[in-house]
C-alpha cells in the first residue's frame, strides 16, 4: 500500500520547516448551539469562538476552515463583516474582515443555517486556521457543547421525530428475557434446520485428523489451521483423536452444507468448496470462542445435526474506501469477517469525488493527486481535506492512501480463496471529481512539455463547459463530458488494467459496478463540446445522452468480458417528475443494485419495480441495509439520518419478498400502516420475482474516521442484515393477521438477540483479532418509586454508580430495582464478562 512518493515526502518537510505547525499552534476553539429549530422554518445557529491562548497576538485577516456536512451550503454568517463559503463539498472557510487575536480574549462569530441540528457529531470539525502571513495551523484544541437526549426531546417537542430516551429504551427492552441455550440456534446466521440431538461434550483430544477431498483442500487447510493456533493438544500416553471428515455430496445445493457431531466424529458435507468453506467454519463457530484468539486446552463440541442452505445466491457487503480510506490489512480483516457470516459478495467502491484508491499503471496521476488529501487554497497539487482528514497529506489517515496493483492482486486472492467475488465500483459519469481533477493535471502537464496527443488522450472535462450544477453532496464539476472520446478511452484503460490485474490472480473479470447514481440536473446543458456533438447526431437530444453514455460503458465493459452493475438509476428515466423503470434498456440485463428505499418518500418499492421490468435486481434498501445511518435518534450516536436510522433491529426485520413489511414508521416519524403500504405497492411478479438476485449491506465512509469506527459502525447491527441475507424473509412474515405477526417478531427477535448477546458478542471480541463493536445504553424508568434497569442483549452485567459517576468494571452490579428519592442520579452501563462496556444511561 503506497502513501507517498519521496517528492511527496520533500514537500512534506518543507511544509514542516515553513510552518512548524505544531510547534506554533496557539489558537483554542469552543462550538455552541444558540438555537434549534423543528417547526417552521427548521434552522438552527451556532457560535463559534476562538481564543489565542498564545503570548503574542494573532494579525488580523486570518481564515478559518472547516468540514461538515451538516449545515446548508446556503449558511449565513451573522456577523456583516465575515463571509461563511462554501467551497466544495464538506469544505468551508468564514472569511472577510477578521480582526486580530489578543492573547488570552476570545472572539466569536455566529452563524446560521437552514435544518434543526441533530447530533453531537454535526458540529463543524477538524478547524484549520490560516494566518494572514501563510502559516497552517491545525486547531487541536476545541471543545464541542453536547445535548442530550433530553436537550433533543424538548426541542423537538410538538413534532413526530421519534427521540429516544432511558425510559424509551425500557419499554422497548421489556419484551426480551434470556433463553437456555438449547432454546437458541447454535450459531448465526440461523441455519435452516438443526436440532440438538445429545449434550455437548467436553474433550482434551491428544490428535486432531481432518479428512477430505482434494477438491476439498482449501477449506480442509483453513480448519487445520485454525485449530492448530487455537487448540493446545493435550499431552498425554493413549491417543485420543478428534476427527474431522470433510465429504462430498453430490445432491447438496452449490452453497448448502451439512455438520454431523457424533462423539469425538465430525462430519462435514457439502457438494462445492463453497459449501465446504461455510461448513468449516461453521464447525469453528460451535467452539469456545477463544479458539479465535488466545486459544483453549479442552474443546467444548455441541452434538447437532444440521442442514443448511442460503434462500439468496448474492449476499454482498458494499464498502466505500473513497471518501475515507481503509488499509489493506483491513480490507483482509473485513473479508475474513465476510467469510465467517456467509457472505459471497464484496462490492468494492474505489473511486469518488473525494478520493481515488486504486493503483491504475499508465496514470499515475490517479493517485498521486486524487489518493490525497490535504489543505491547500485551489486543490492544485492535491484535494481538499474532505471530511476533517487533515491539512497535511502525509499524516492523513484516512484522507490519503491507496492499493497498489499488488495490494490489489492480494485483495483478490485473499478473496478468491474464501469464494467471495470481488466487485470493483468505479463510478461514473458523476461522483468523479477526483479522476477530473488528476486528469486535468495529466493533460496541463503534458500540454505544457508540447505533447497534445497525449494531454488529449484521457481527459474528462470539457474546459469551455459553463453548465450549472451541484450533486447531491455538493460538488461542482464532478460529472465527466459524455461527448468526447477521450472519456470512453480513459474508462477503457480502466477495465483494460483492473482486468489484468484479476487474470493475474487466477480470476476473470465477472461483474462490474459503474455506479451511475446521482448524475445532477442540468449536467452537459452549456458544454461546447455536446453542443457540438448535438449537432453532428441530430438522432439525439439532450436528455438522451445519459442514456447514449451508458449503451457506450456497457459496450467496453461487454467488450472486456464484463456484466455491467449499477446503481438503480441506470434503469431508470423519467416521466415528468416521475422516476420510473427505463423499459428501452432492461434488455441490457445490466444489474440494478436498489438502494433509495426512505420511508415515507414513494420509492420504497422500486426494487419490484425494476425487476418486474425485466432488470436483475440487488436490494439494498437505504431504510434498512445502510450502516452509515445512525442507530438511534440519541444524539450521541453518530452517523447520518437522511434515510432514517438503522440499528440491529431495523436490518434484521427487513422482508425482503415483502418490503412493505419493514418498517413501522416513515422517516419522519408517522406510523407506516402495512395494510395501507401493500395497497400502494407493485408487488412482485413472477417474473420479478426471479430476477432478485439477493441483498447487499452498505456502509459508506463520510463519517467514518479510521478502522476502529468502522468496525463500531458495522457492528452488531450488520449481524441483523446478515441473518436476512442467509435465510430471507423470516418466519413471522408468513403468519396471517398484522397481530399475529407482530407477536410472532417479538418471539423471533428475543431468540435472535439471546442468539447475539450469549454468542456472538462474545465471539466478535475474539475472532479475526478481534472485532471492535458498540454496545446500547441500557433502559432506565421509575416504576412506583423504583428504578427499574434493563438490557437490549440478555445475560450482560449491568454496574451503576449512585453518584452520577461513570460505572466502571468494579462497580456493583444490578440485581433489583433501587429505591427511588429525589435528587438521586445513578447511571448505568452495560459489561460483558471480558470487562467491555457500552455508553451509560442515567434516569430521564
Amino acid at each position: 500500500m503506497k502513501r507517498h512518493s519521496f517528492l511527496h515526502g520533500l514537500i512534506f518537510c518543507l511544509l514542516f520547516f515553513f510552518y512548524e505547525p505544531w510547534a506554533q499552534a496557539q489558537v483554542h476553539a469552543s462550538w455552541n448551539l444558540l438555537e434549534n429549530k423543528f417547526t417552521s422554518p427548521e434552522q438552527h445557529s451556532a457560535s463559534l469562538s476562538l481564543t489565542n491562548a498564545g503570548e503574542k497576538p494573532i494579525q488580523a485577516g486570518w481564515k478559518l476552515y472547516f468540514n461538515t456536512i451538516f449545515i446548508s451550503i446556503f449558511s449565513q454568517s451573522l456577523d456583516p463583516k465575515l463571509q461563511l463559503k462554501h467551497l466544495q463539498g464538506d469544505f468551508f472557510v468564514l472569511e472577510g474582515q477578521t480582526p486580530a487575536l489578543d492573547p488570552k480574549k476570545p472572539f466569536s462569530f455566529a452563524y446560521r443555517s437552514r435544518g434543526p441540528f441533530f447530533k453531537n457529531s454535526y458540529a463543524p470539525e477538524a478547524l484549520i486556521l490560516v494566518h494572514a502571513d501563510g502559516k497552517i495551523e491545525e486547531i487541536k484544541h476545541y471543545e464541542v457543547e453536547e445535548i442530550s437526549e433530553s436537550n433533543l426531546a424538548s426541542m423537538a417537542t410538538g413534532t413526530p421525530l421519534p427521540v429516544t430516551s432511558s425510559a424509551q429504551r425500557y419499554e422497548q427492552n421489556r419484551a426480551i428475557f434470556p433463553l437456555s441455550e438449547d432454546e437458541i440456534p447454535p450459531y448465526l446466521p440461523s441455519p435452516k434446520e438443526w436440532k440438538y440431538t445429545a449434550a455437548a461434550l467436553e474433550m482434551t483430544p491428544s490428535k486432531i485428523v481432518v479428512e477430505g477431498p482434494t477438491e476439498f483442500h482449501a477449506p480442509k487447510e483453513y480448519v487445520e489451521e485454525k485449530l492448530l493456533h487455537g487448540y493446545r493438544v493435550a499431552d498425554r500416553a493413549e491417543e485420543d483423536v478428534l476427527r474431522i471428515r470433510l465429504e462430498k455430496v453430490e445432491s447438496f445445493g452449490l452453497e448448502a452444507y451439512g455438520i454431523k457431531t457424533v462423539g469425538k466424529e465430525v462430519l462435514i458435507q457439502a457438494s462445492s468448496p463453497a459449501g465446504a468453506w461455510f461448513g468449516v467454519n461453521s464447525f469453528l463457530a460451535l467452539l469456545p470462542p477463544a479458539v479465535w484468539k488466545e486459544g483453549v486446552s479442552s474443546l467444548i463440541l455441541p452434538q447437532v445435526e444440521i442442514h443448511d442452505e442460503p434462500a439468496f445466491g448474492y449476499r454482498g457487503f458494499f464498502l466505500d474506501v473513497a471518501r475515507n480510506f481503509q488499509p489493506k490489512e483491513q480490507i483482509f480483516k473485513i473479508l475474513e469477517l465476510m467469510s465467517f457470516y456467509k457472505l459471497n459478495v464484496f462490492h468494492f467502491n474505489l473511486a469518488n469525488d473525494e478520493g481515488w484508491r486504486i493503483e491504475i499503471p499508465g496514470l499515475p496521476e490517479l493517485t498521486d493527486f486524487g489518493a490525497r488529501r490535504g489543505f491547500s487554497e485551489n486543490e492544485s497539487e492535491f484535494l481538499y481535506p474532505y471530511y476533517g482528514s487533515g491539512a497535511f497529506p502525509e499524516q492523513s489517515v484516512t484522507g490519503t492512501g491507496f492499493y497498489t496493483v499488488k495490494d490489489f492482486q492480494e485483495i483478490l486472492a485473499f478473496a478468491k480463496q474464501r469464494n467471495i467475488e470481488v466487485i470493483p465500483e468505479l463510478g461514473v459519469p458523476a461522483h468523479s471529481r477526483a479522476a477530473i481533477l488528476a486528469m486535468e493535471k495529466r493533460y496541463q502537464s503534458y500540454a505544457s512539455a508540447g505533447k497534445m496527443e497525449e494531454a488529449l488522450a484521457y481527459r474528462l472535462a470539457d474546459p469551455e463547459d459553463q453548465s450549472k450544477y451541484r450533486s447531491a453532496q455538493n460538488f461542482t464539476g464532478n460529472t465527466v463530458c459524455v461527448c468526447q472520446e477521450s472519456t470512453y478511452a480513459f474508462y477503457e484503460k480502466l477495465v483494460v488494467e483492473i482486468g489484468k490485474m484479476y487474470a493475474s490472480v487466477g480470476l476473470e473479470g465477472k461483474n462490474w459496478h459503474s455506479g451511475g447514481d446521482e448524475v445532477p440536473k442540468g449536467v452537459w446543458t452549456a458544454s461546447p463540446i455536446c453542443q457540438e456533438f448535438l449537432a453532428k447526431n441530430p438522432d439525439l437530444s439532450q436528455d438522451e445522452l445519459l442514456d447514449y453514455f451508458r449503451l457506450r460503458i456497457g459496450d467496453i465493459l461487454t467488450k472486456q468480458g464484463w456484466q455491467m452493475g449499477g446503481w438503480e438509476e441506470i434503469g431508470q428515466s423519467h416521466q415528468g417528475e416521475e422516476v420510473v423503470p427505463n423499459e428501452k434498456l432492461s434488455s441490457q440485463q445490466w444489474k440494478l443494485y436498489a438502494w433509495n428505499a426512505a420511508a415515507g418518500w414513494g420509492g420504497e418499492d422500486m426494487a419490484y419495480r425494476l425487476a418486474n421490468a425485466g432488470y436483475p435486481v440487488v436490494i439494498c434498501s437505504s431504510a434498512n441495509f445502510y450502516f452509515d445511518l445512525a442507530n438511534s435518534w440519541d444524539p450521541d450516536d453518530r452517523g447520518h439520518t437522511w434515510s432514517g436510522v438503522v440499528d440491529m433491529y431495523q436490518s434484521w426485520k427487513t422482508v425482503p419478498g415483502k418490503l412493505y413489511l419493514s418498517h413501522d414508521q416513515t422517516l419522519s416519524g408517522d406510523p407506516w400502516n402495512w395494510e395501507d403500504a401493500e395497497e400502494k405497492f407493485t408487488l412482485l411478479t413472477e417474473k420479478g420475482r426471479k430476477n432478485i438476485l439477493g441483498v447487499s449491506g452498505q456502509l459508506w465512509t463520510e463519517t467514518v474516521k479510521g478502522t476502529e469506527m468502522l468496525e463500531n459502525y458495522l457492528f452488531p447491527k450488520m449481524l441483523g442484515y446478515v441473518e436476512r441475507a442467509w435465510k430471507g424473509d423470516p418466519e413471522w412474515s408468513r403468519q396471517g393477521t398484522e397481530e399475529e405477526m407482530k407477536e410472532s417478531r417479538k418471539e423471533e427477535w428475543n431468540q435472535f438477540v439471546n442468539l447475539v448477546g450469549q454468542k456472538e458478542l462474545p465471539r466478535l471480541e475474539k475472532i479475526a483479532g478481534g472485532v471492535s463493536f458498540a454496545l446500547p445504553k441500557p433502559g432506565v424508568a421509575i416504576k412506583d418509586d423504583r428504578v427499574m434497569v434493563n438490557s437490549a442483549f440478555p445475560g450482560m452485567d449491568i454496574r451503576y454508580t449512585d453518584s452520577g459517576a461513570e460505572p466502571n468494571a468494579n462497580s456493583p452490579i444490578y440485581r433489583e430495582p433501587i429505591y427511588y428519592r429525589p435528587g438521586y442520579t445513578p447511571r448505568f452501563k452495560l459489561f460483558l464478562p471480558s470487562g467491555r462496556s457500552g455508553r451509560s444511561a442515567g434516569i430521564d
